[in-house]
């Protein structure tokens, strides 16, 4: 029976730790909030919901905004900007820093998953259709 339960808690333990949402934050010191970037595309912090604060295309938090310091990939801020030493962080539900969005190669700390490779290669095409995107590197790639 102890080891029963010992497995259960183990196996609830390791799901939870792989289900942990990652945010982005932004600003010269880190602490404005730019979204989730694995959230449903429902939830109004998700990055991928069009009509939320971080989704939208004219948001002055999202990245989707080319108009903006997140989005404009001239803005050292900006996670598409390819010489920024400045890109938003990249931090889990339990504050574990997990790298920087960035297109800078030369970034150490950049973030190699699939999702951060993924949208800094093709973010002038995502904000075009987000719900094909977001399916695409955020539901199809979990079920992998």
């Amino acid at each position: 029976m102890k080891n029963t339960l010992l497995l259960i808690v183990i196996i609830a333990s390791s799901s939870y730790a792989s289900s942990q949402n990652l945010h982005l934050y932004g600003g010269a010191d880190y602490t404005e909030y730019l979204g989730c970037m694995d959230c449903s595309r429902f939830d109004s912090k998700s990055i991928w919901n069009a009509f939320g604060d971080y989704g939208s295309s004219f948001s002055k938090t999202s990245i989707w905004n080319d108009l903006n310091n997140y989005g404009d990939p001239n803005n050292p801020l900006s996670p598409w900007n390819s010489v920024s030493n400045k890109a938003p962080k990249i931090i889990d539900d339990v504050g574990k820093f997990q790298g920087y969005l960035t297109a800078n190669p030369s970034e150490k700390e950049r973030s190699n998953s699939r999702l951060a490779t993924e949208l800094t290669k093709n973010y002038k095409k995502i904000p075009g259709d987000l719900g094909k995107w977001y399916k695409k590197l955020v539901v199809d790639y979990s079920k992998m």
